[in-house]
């Protein structure tokens, strides 16, 4: 991907881009291959510019001469998560804040807490709904002499639950067996919208530096952000109207962008899960596109390489909530999932193995042990290859299948059959 687009940039935009893949910080990841993978499928459907400097000497993403029927456009590209709005980042502060203080009484006592964070509702001149963290917290005298009392008990944990409430913070400390430390916060409020304007979608679009970004775009050229979905609730199940009294939707405040800000066509890119009939198991991913426009009117065919862009993209591998904490899918020792496993027995006996070639090569190549191996390869069952050598089965060709552009991955098959002489020489007559 990055390859194909070289011939469009400098070589140190290329460097650019590459350094950028690599960062460790799940939203700026996801942001450049958010960027990378719009403009990259741009370019097998439009005429593209990556970075035009406009006459106030600002670069958009890039431009294009015919993504749009009814003319030239500058595109700004953005991705969304929740991780903010949602109040994950300040309860994952709060929550690491207590955990450790927690460990200098007992050793990994904080592996076993689990956070509940409560949220309240109140009215002013309109409705207001917060969840009840505070993203400066600080362990007062107060809430250290609750935590040490619990922990040090000499029954701890009894009780089996505390709840913390002192300024912002109101927080119920569970004791659990076990806990991942991703997914060791809770609140029941989800990452809904209740002002037009305090919100992700419209701080996006608002934002002072993408603005600026488009403020230079020549008469007759249309403005354009593409807004895509890395786990943006109002990008996905939020986007459209759900008839909830106070909630307000994506649409709604897209339209309200629209109007206000000087931008005219939004673009909304979001994974979607098409699931098959209610009694099959089978689903597929694919990009939903949404389109906004600040008219009334549009022209026919206005936004036909805008499905053809979509479909370029390739197939996304996780829903959006998902891939921030998968991200790095254009970085090679960055990606870790794989093509499964699969074992096919034919007529006579014949065994098929398709094992997925990253992961081979990552083990080959050091970078996972054999436990690792076995895990990702096996899923902690039998060894299907130590198995296959038991019943007499010997590798008699290898050769490589591929998984398909929208897996990013390659099967090694391998052939099996009996060893007949083996065989006989085990069990002799």
């Amino acid at each position: 991907m990055l390859t194909e687009l070289s011939q469009y940039i400098t070589p140190a935009k290329f460097n650019d881009y590459l350094g950028r893949l690599d960062n460790k910080d799940p939203k700026d990841a996801l942001s450049i291959e958010s960027e990378l993978a719009v403009l990259w499928a741009i370019s097998r459907v439009a005429h593209i510019l990556p970075e035009p400097v406009l006459t106030n000497g600002r670069t958009p993403d890039a431009r294009s001469d015919d993504l749009f029927a009814s003319g030239p456009s500058v595109v700004e590209v953005r991705a969304l998560s929740d991780d903010s709005f949602s109040g994950k980042e300040a309860m994952d502060r709060t929550a690491n804040i207590i955990a450790s203080y927690a460990d200098r009484f007992q050793k990994r006592a904080g592996d076993h807490l689990y956070f509940e964070f409560l949220d309240r509702k109140y009215w002013t001149t309109r409705f207001h709904r917060e969840r009840c963290v505070d993203p400066e917290f600080e362990l007062s005298d107060g809430i250290k002499g609750v935590l040490r009392q619990w922990i040090t008990a000499s029954d701890w944990p009894n009780p089996e639950r505390i709840r913390i409430a002192e300024g912002k913070t109101d927080v119920v400390i569970s004791w659990k067996e076990s806990t991942i430390r991703q997914f060791r916060t809770f609140c029941r409020m989800p990452p809904v919208a209740y002002h037009l304007e305090k919100n992700p979608v419209y701080n996006a679009l608002w934002k002072k530096n993408k603005l600026k970004q488009l403020k230079g775009t020549p008469p007759g050229t249309r403005r354009c952000v593409v807004l895509v979905d890395a786990g943006c609730y109002l990008l996905s199940t939020g986007l459209r109207p759900r008839g909830t009294v106070f909630e307000i939707s994506g649409e709604a405040i897209i339209h309200h962008a629209l109007a206000k800000l000087k931008i005219d066509t939004v673009i909304v890119l979001s994974p979607y899960r098409h699931r098959e009939p209610v009694f099959s198991a089978h689903s597929e991913m694919f990009w939903k596109v949404s389109c906004f426009d600040n008219r009334t009117s549009i022209p026919d065919g206005e936004y036909d390489r805008i499905w053809e862009m979509a479909d370029q993209l390739p197939k996304p591998q996780f829903e959006g909530d998902q891939a921030r904490d998968r991200h790095g899918s254009f970085v090679a020792d960055k990606r870790r999932w794989y093509l499964p496993t699969c074992r096919r027995q034919s007529a006579g006996g014949k065994m098929t193995i398709k094992l997925s070639a990253r992961l081979l090569h990552e083990y080959l190549a050091g970078r996972i042990d054999g436990d690792q191996f076995r895990e990702k390869a096996f899923n902690n069952e039998k060894n299907y290859f130590d198995s296959e050598f038991a019943r007499g089965h010997e590798i008699i060709e290898a050769h490589f299948e591929s998984g398909g552009v929208d897996a990013d991955d390659d099967y090694v098959v391998f052939d099996l059959d009996i060893n007949w002489n083996k065989l006989a020489k085990k069990h002799p007559k």
